[in-house]
């Protein structure tokens, strides 16, 4: 009999214990997305009192930073630089996001979503000779 209690015993403390640990343990959770960073490049000529503006794509949510990183011939000129959102069937882009920069300033926003954005440059009232630019881009 000695036996048999010391089995059933043994047996119940197996099924306690598995159930205690089984209580206890984690469940697998998905480690967190990891975005790659995308770079672009926009380049062009801006006249006196004219303005540019380039569409992107945004496909995951983060930082969005731009700056001009070239001006020619004159590199010292405060431009606009605008960030907003794309409107395909216009081909317009409506600051959201803008200031007066000098080279390689930044102009910064987190969008709110996936959707067309885009970046602009504009004179502000100092491009004298036709000048040329380019903006360095960064997002998701």
């Amino acid at each position: 009999m000695r036996n048999r209690a010391g089995a059933r015993l043994a047996a119940a403390t197996v099924i306690v214990l598995s159930s205690l640990a089984c209580g206890t343990a984690s469940t697998p959770t998905e480690p967190a997305p990891v975005y790659e960073q995308k770079t672009e490049t926009y380049a062009g000529t801006l006249n006196t009192g004219g303005g540019a503006a380039f569409n992107f794509a945004v496909t995951n949510p983060g930082n969005i930073v731009a700056k001009i990183t070239e001006l020619a011939p004159v590199s010292t000129l405060t431009m606009g630089l605008s960030l907003g959102f794309w409107d395909a069937t216009t081909s317009l882009c409506s600051q959201d996001i803008s200031g007066s920069v000098l080279l390689n300033a930044t102009v910064s926003g987190s969008p709110p979503g996936p959707a067309q954005y885009c970046v602009g440059i504009y004179d502000v009232g100092n491009v004298q000779v036709p000048t040329t630019f380019t903006i360095i881009l960064t997002h998701y």
